[in-house]
């Protein structure tokens, strides 16, 4: 797969809004991450996890290699999840078992898949779940701190989305800076969608995640995609 050239967030919004109008899914292809160059992986460090808000408590199954700690579970609120590592980046995630996940090759430019029916590629259409890409030179490229050039992204994608985006939320946790915000997508299946781009301060890569569900189950879904959201972690360091 070529590594992708370099597009604005806007961009990536105005290709994810477009795909939504497909009846059913929508497909990710990758063209909505700037270019990712290629580094060697380093010995794997400490992860900080994605912050989130109201996570409810989930049992965290390890598989082999997995790195994320069990937790208590409520079977009520949301299902058991999986940790998976995701070796390439030094970071894992945790999803149900029924999931498929589709790391890719982050670094190179590609995106990650994790969704809730099953495919087998980065075109086969999906409606819940979420996508992942790394910017590893935007922030350079544009001579901005890492914040400033994830904040720049957001308020612009914010403006597409319309007025009835949530106003954009930040948080921090350790060098991760992350901003975030919600928007619905219309069409024959109507979608909600979380976007998510976490700033690492310290290294300058920022993470652009797009989390998905119909909008008729956002609400249901709402603590499961919490707790993948709070389960994905990204190495400090790269």
């Amino acid at each position: 797969m070529k590594t992708m050239k370099s597009l604005p967030l806007v961009s990536l919004f105005l290709f994810f809004a477009e795909a939504c109008l497909v009846p059913g899914a929508v497909t990710t292809n990758g063209t909505n991450t700037p270019s990712a160059t290629p580094a060697t992986l380093v010995t794997p460090m400490t992860l900080a996890p994605l912050r989130a808000t109201n996570v409810p408590a989930s049992l965290v199954a390890t598989n082999a290699g997995a790195t994320n700690t069990p937790t208590t579970n409520s079977p009520a609120t949301s299902p058991s999840l999986i940790a998976h590592d995701l070796r390439e980046i030094h970071g894992s995630i945790s999803l149900p078992k029924e999931w498929t996940l589709l790391p890719g090759q982050l670094l190179e430019g590609d995106v990650l898949l994790a969704t809730k029916e099953k495919i087998s590629g980065e075109n086969d259409p999906y409606t819940t779940g979420l996508s992942m890409t790394l910017d590893r030179n935007g922030a350079k490229d544009s001579n901005q701190k890492p914040t400033e050039y994830a904040m720049s992204l957001a308020r612009e994608a914010h403006d597409k989305a319309g007025d009835e985006a949530s106003p954009l939320r930040e948080s921090q946790n350790g060098p991760f800076h992350e901003i975030r915000f919600d928007f619905p997508v219309a069409g024959d299946l109507p979608l909600q969608i979380t976007e998510v781009l976490r700033a690492n301060q310290k290294t300058g890569t920022l993470a652009v995640i797009l989390w998905q569900s119909p909008k008729e189950k956002a609400v249901a879904l709402q603590g499961l995609r919490e707790a993948i959201l709070a389960s994905l972690t990204l190495d400090p360091e790269k």
